[in-house]
This record gives structure tokens, C-alpha cells and sequence, in this order.
């Protein structure tokens, strides 16, 4: 599977969505994304992973990235739709409870 990253926009929110793998390959990418969905005043950003297949270190600093731009912004993020597989990963560095809206399904 290879990687992609896809924005729409709903309802005065943006949804990232990333599939395929989340690392160093994908760091820059949807970092850039994000920067730019942030930018925009007052629209609420949804990071969809539920087609996320693998996250490393680099995939954490992302998570933790977004969630430093949404604080500047004052801008509302939910990371939704992560595997259990990731969401393990989170948890095996502390990061669990800082997304906890992290689960599959929402």
C-alpha cells in the first residue's frame, strides 16, 4: 500500500485523512497539510487515521505537531479512526491520554 493524504472540507471543518504509512516518509507531507488546514480561522480539524496502516516516531512528532497548532490556533483537533495497533504505540510512549478520542470507530 502506498501513502497518501487527502483534505476535505465540511461544515467548518477540515478532515485530514491518512492512509497508507505514517513515518519519516510521510512526516513532511502531512505536516504541511496540517499547517495549512490550521491557517484557515475558525475551522475546526479532524486527522482521520483510520487508513493509517503504521506510525513510528516520526508519525508521533505529527500527532504531537498537530496538537501544538491547534493550541497557537486556538483551533479545536480530533484524531479519530486509529487502529489498535496504533493506538498501542501511543500508549507504550504516554501519549494515550493526551488523544483520547484516538479510538477506532469514531
Amino acid at each position: 500500500m502506498g501513502f497518501a493524504v487527502d483534505t476535505s472540507w465540511t461544515d467548518g471543518c477540515a478532515v485530514v485523512s491518512v492512509a497508507g504509512e505514517l513515518d519519516m516518509g510521510a512526516e513532511s507531507i502531512v505536516r504541511a497539510c496540517l499547517e495549512e488546514v490550521f491557517a484557515v480561522p475558525g475551522m475546526g480539524v479532524v486527522l482521520d487515521l483510520s487508513a493509517t496502516t503504521f506510525m513510528d516516531a516520526r508519525g508521533i512528532s505529527v500527532l504531537v505537531a498537530a496538537r501544538s497548532m491547534a493550541e497557537r490556533s486556538q483551533v479545536a483537533l480530533r484524531v479519530v479512526g486509529m487502529r489498535p495497533r496504533l493506538r498501542s504505540t501511543l500508549k507504550v510512549v504516554g501519549l494515550d491520554t493526551v488523544f483520547p478520542d484516538a479510538r477506532p470507530g469514531l
